[in-house]
């Protein structure tokens, strides 16, 4: 059984701009590659086409939305990309920021332990060279002394001091 075909002639005028691009998109490599024949890219052109200028027609946003959708698109890209360039950085950041914060509590006279520590009481920091026994004992009178030094705050009808009750 022969499937019935219709023939239709289409002219592409050399002297227009339009009609020349076109010529060129019809036999370029990537019709060739990407589709069976040149009549199979054209039936699937004109549809695409006619789809998306009813699409259009009934919907006269849709292509400042699909703009829109492309610049949020490329907007998150640039971020990511940013964001996963200067990753290795914010790391190191982080990293070296932790470490001051460390430090700074060793040479506040060993206040903060190393975490190794925590379980053996007898353990000796190298800063100090004294037990964490005594060390926390230190940081006790320390926050005693501090304590002493705060003066009471004013009554205040909006200050809430149940909140730790």
């Amino acid at each position: 059984m022969k499937k019935e075909c219709r023939n239709h002639n289409i002219r592409f005028g050399m002297g227009d701009e339009a009609a020349v691009q076109a010529w060129e998109c019809l036999h370029s490599a990537e019709v060739k590659q990407d589709f069976k024949s040149q009549n199979a890219f054209a039936v699937a052109a004109i549809n695409d086409y006619y789809e998306r200028h009813l699409a259009k027609k009934n919907d006269p946003y849709l292509e400042s939305r699909e703009k829109e959708d492309a610049f949020a698109e490329r907007l998150v890209q640039t971020v990511e990309k940013k964001l996963l360039s200067n990753l290795p950085a914010l790391a190191a950041m982080y990293q070296m920021q932790q470490q001051a914060f460390f430090q700074a509590g060793l040479q506040a006279g060993g206040i903060m332990p190393y975490p190794y520590q925590q379980g053996n009481p007898q353990a000796v920091t190298p800063s100090a060279g004294k037990p964490l026994m005594e060390q926390e004992s230190v940081c006790e009178q320390a926050k005693d002394s501090r304590e002493e030094e705060m003066p009471e705050p004013e009554e205040n009808e909006f200050l809430d001091y149940s909140f730790g009750v």
